[in-house]
């Protein structure tokens, strides 16, 4: 096996010196994973991912995937933990397309429940969860876990200046083969394993990616909802990336509180948007919808 493994690797090593080839590898085992030691206050996060019966906010979780990891002051990883992962029976047939996509199948999570205790436990005692799109993951967990509905969270997704970095992509499988990983997606202890080696990779400019993602998501911002925006302004907001709340029937956007005031100027010249709703925001709160 040695010498079959060496001759992998020369082949891969030949293979990735030429231009006209890129070689991806496969993530490590936990066994193999670079552990440094750490350098000033050492704090810890829950990664966490879930699969679901559907898109939709009340479909229930039929696979949830926690792994807890210690970060140093760089945002340096200097300790993971063991994966713990768990079924959970919908009550209600998975639908064929969530099983193609997981390979999740109604025997798979028949009679399975979580464990609620340990699942809090292990997010409650950590600083902050994180997800690669919190959006979906955090009021899911929290639905299902309610006493952690406090937690702070941050989205690995939409929290890491990905294109500033020179990545033309921000989904999880596309971002590991940029630098030159792989994994076998939409299982949730293979993602969150995925979201732990991705977030560990230390980037051209020396930082990780997890020291990114930690100092943007512990900074406030506002939420501003344009709640008297005259419906022709529709499209300009749009444009500049505001969404639409159906339920509210509102345009809404988050922005870093140091630009609270530029982008009240622009609602008011752009949009006559005089009386925007301002709701603050900290990553306790974030990733709600």
């Amino acid at each position: 096996m040695g010498n079959e493994t060496s001759a992998h690797e020369r082949a891969a090593a030949l293979l990735g010196e030429h231009p006209g080839y890129k070689v991806l590898r496969a993530l490590p085992p936990l066994a193999d994973y670079p552990i440094t030691e750490p350098q000033g206050h050492v704090r810890t996060a829950a990664v966490i991912d879930v699969e679901t019966i559907g898109l939709d906010a009340d479909h229930p979780i039929i696979d949830l995937a926690i792994q807890r990891i210690a970060f140093d002051a760089r945002g340096v990883i200097v300790q993971v933990g063991q994966p713990r992962q768990w079924f959970e029976d919908p009550g209600v047939p998975i639908p064929a397309e969530i099983t193609r996509l997981t390979g999740i199948t109604d025997a798979d999570v028949a009679g399975k429940r979580i464990d609620v205790d340990e699942a809090v436990s292990l997010i409650a005692s950590t600083t902050v969860a994180i997800a690669h799109n919190a959006a979906f993951d955090a009021p899911r967990v929290e639905r299902r876990l309610p006493t952690i509905a406090s937690h702070a969270w941050a989205c690995s997704c939409n929290e890491v200046p990905w294109r500033e970095l020179g990545f033309d992509g921000r989904k999880l499988g596309h971002l590991l083969m940029q630098q030159g990983m792989f994994h076998q997606g939409h299982r949730a202890a293979v993602d969150v394993w995925a979201t732990i080696n991705l977030l560990g990779r230390v980037l051209p400019d020396g930082e990780t990616a997890l020291a990114k993602l930690i100092r943007q998501a512990e900074q406030p911002s506002v939420r501003i909802e344009a709640t008297n925006a005259p419906f022709e302004a529709k499209d300009v907001l749009k444009a500049r990336g505001y969404r639409w709340h159906a339920d509210k029937r509102t345009w809404w956007t988050e922005i870093a509180t140091a630009g609270e005031v530029g982008e009240l100027d622009w609602l008011r010249d752009a949009c006559f948007c005089t009386q925007p709703k301002l709701t603050p925001v900290t990553w306790a709160q974030r990733h709600r919808g």
